[in-house]
């Protein structure tokens, strides 16, 4: 009897072990793919407000895309948002529900990429109207009644594809995922929500004025008053900050691979980086524009270059000679050529410190931007409007323009999180993710 008792009470403790496994490996999910899904949403709203003129130039959230070389940008990242959302819920082929609505959110991203970059709206030419239309600024000749009918048909296809999203997303099955983030993120949204509420009072009580500091509820109703005339700005803006953040990372990790290879070329390389790291973007910023003109984004974009270039080669030249040396005598053992060492122990080592470098450079990239745009440049980026407006006593408009420099640094970490992700899913640190 001692012994089947002993057994019963094994079989239970290895019962509950194995649920207790079960439960923590459901609780090991992420927000990753609530948060992808949330992005095709909003990336499927906006391609249908980009491909109707009317609803791109009559609607507020419409107006906020009329940048041209915004929308083809809006397009494509909608289809790699909708693929990797579609490629990550599993099982479809199993689910004929899910299979389902994969189908109906490709049709969908499909005829969005057709109608914004291909420029052949395939509604309109079913339903007669011109192609011209849909590229023209309105008038009053525009055929509005026209354009109205598309509107609405297209909004069919606009819920096709926020229900196809909610399929394969299902948030009601995540509710578990939902409740551990909000234990874990609950510290910092009190702070958060504690500043927020001890900046009004404080203002409101001490009558400190508007210039010197606006309320944090004026700047929120300024910003949803002017976001579409920022997103412009923050997306010229962004553009001089990407380029730069690409020449100057993609310099600074080719540079960091050549000084790990050979020491001489580090020891001369690495003081005259260091000396041009020293040097104040206040000082460099009308530099530029004396070399490269200041309505030139060129000197921006050679601004941006040198502020990132820094981090990246050390950070590249750390990783590279950080690699363990019993890995190092395994690959020798293995008679494994320079190139081999280099592909498969030293490159994979560095990726960690490189990446690390690299979402950095996404903070320091926007920061260089605004500051080149600040000393002079072109009226439509982020850096002139906040001079501009903080010039003019409208404070609430610079503290909105600063908000959405903030946003656009945000997704920019946030995007090079996501390919660091999706490049080092072999890494300790992504293991349990």
């Amino acid at each position: 009897m001692a012994d089947a008792a002993k057994v019963n009470l094994q079989r239970t403790l290895t019962v509950k072990s194995l649920s207790s496994a079960v439960d923590d490996a459901h609780d090991q999910r992420t927000l990753g793919l609530d948060m992808l899904a949330v992005v095709v949403i909003v990336l499927l709203v906006a391609a249908y407000h980009i491909q109707n003129p009317l609803m791109q130039f009559e609607v507020t959230f419409g107006t906020a895309f009329r940048n041209a070389t915004l929308q083809p940008v809006i397009a494509l990242l909608f289809v790699v948002t909708s693929l990797a959302l579609v490629n990550g819920v599993r099982p479809i082929r199993q689910n004929p529900l899910k299979l389902g609505a994969a189908g109906a959110l490709t049709a969908v991203t499909l005829y969005m990429l057709i109608a914004i970059v291909g420029r052949v709206n395939l509604v309109g030419a079913v339903l007669g109207i011109d192609q011209a239309v849909f590229f023209e600024r309105l008038n009053d000749n525009s055929p509005r009644d026209v354009l109205t009918t598309h509107a609405s048909v297209t909004a069919i296809l606009e819920w096709i594809g926020v229900i196809a999203v909610v399929i394969l997303w299902q948030p009601w099955t995540r509710l578990a995922v939902y409740l551990r983030s909000v234990r874990q993120q609950s510290s910092p949204l009190i702070v958060a929500v504690l500043v927020l509420i001890g900046w009004e009072l404080a203002i409101t009580v001490f009558q400190i004025q508007e210039f010197l500091l606006p309320r944090p509820s004026v700047i929120g109703a300024t910003f949803i008053e002017t976001y579409p005339r920022l997103v412009s700005a923050g997306w010229n803006t962004f553009q001089n900050a990407f380029w730069g953040f690409v020449v100057g990372c993609g310099a600074g990790i080719l540079t960091g691979v050549v000084s790990a290879r050979f020491t001489s070329f580090s020891s001369a390389l690495l003081p005259v980086a260091v000396a041009v790291n020293a040097v104040p973007i206040i000082a460099l910023a009308p530099i530029m524009n004396n070399w490269f003109g200041a309505l030139n984004p060129t000197s921006k974009i050679a601004i941006v270059a040198l502020l990132t270039y820094f981090p990246a080669m050390i950070s590249t030249v750390k990783g590279l000679t950080s690699v363990d040396a019993l890995s190092l005598e395994l690959m020798n053992s293995y008679a494994a050529s320079p190139l081999e060492t280099f592909r498969k122990l030293r490159l994979p080592s560095a990726l960690p410190y490189i990446f690390s470098a690299l979402k950095v450079g996404t903070s320091l990239s926007m920061i260089a931007a605004i500051v080149s745009e600040y000393f002079g440049g072109s009226t439509a980026g982020l850096g002139y409007k906040i001079r501009d407006d903080a010039g003019l006593f409208k404070y609430p408009e610079a503290w909105a323009s600063i908000l959405m420099a903030s946003l656009f640094g945000i997704v920019f970490y946030l995007a090079v999180s996501a390919v660091e992700r999706s490049l080092m899913r072999w890494h300790v640190s992504f293991r349990e993710k």
